[in-house]
């Protein structure tokens, strides 16, 4: 695929390059077991690709308006350390490949991560793979999460890339929302949650694997 001038790729973070969805579904489910609650996966899959404002929101509408969200989210964010600790920061197969590709073209690439600064600047580094990428923003540095677009705009203005002949790698539903209403091609690759018809509509590709985006970028 030939990538126009002023043409780049916005990688998610969570789940699309990092394979830490599973681990946080983990902490948040003991965290909130450890507060009372039973966190099933269709709720835990609600906060998948959102800012920690709006997963306050989805929380409380699940266990009430007294649920201690930031307690709650201390214990989560412990359990999730220890994890990462003891078994490292897992990648998503294929992620250093299309990262190399992509880089050894001089294609501009950025990350939009709901994930918040610094802890998403220090997961990519202890992964190595910040390097990679001269555009970093994250769930704290704009107005509205993802589903709204904010988070995508700012990076393209980062960038410097035009939309309409550059990519967005997503695994969510509310990321790739997002993506596209900032104007981006969006490819899909699944994680926890499976595009529904609608999602489907609004993506350029659904992938199976980064293996399969690194194919279609060739």
């Amino acid at each position: 695929m030939l990538f126009p001038p002023n043409s780049g790729v916005i990688f998610d973070m969570d789940g699309l390059m990092l394979d830490t969805e599973r681990v946080a579904r983990i902490a948040w489910q003991e965290a909130s077991r450890r507060a009372g609650h039973e966190m099933s996966d269709a709720v835990f899959e609600s906060m998948i690709g959102r800012t920690k404002r709006d997963s306050i929101d989805l929380l409380h509408a699940a266990f009430g308006p007294d649920f201690d969200f930031e307690k709650s989210y201390l214990v989560c964010a412990a359990l999730f350390e220890d994890l990462i600790a003891r078994d490292g920061v897992p990648l998503k197969t294929g992620v250093r490949e299309l990262l190399d590709d992509l880089s050894a073209r001089k294609i501009p690439l950025g990350v939009a991560t709901s994930t918040r600064n610094p802890h998403a600047a220090q997961r990519l580094e202890e992964a190595g793979l910040l390097k990679y990428f001269s555009v970093l923003v994250t769930g704290d540095q704009i107005a509205r999460g993802k589903p709204a677009p904010d988070i995508y705009l700012k990076a393209v203005s980062e960038l410097a890339i035009v939309p309409a002949t550059s990519f967005a790698l997503e695994d969510s539903p509310a990321g790739v929302r997002s993506a596209h209403g900032a104007g981006l091609n969006v490819m899909m690759v699944p994680d926890l949650v499976a595009p529904t018809p609608e999602i489907a509509a609004l993506t350029h590709t659904i992938a199976k694997s980064l293996h399969e985006v690194r194919r279609l970028f060739a």
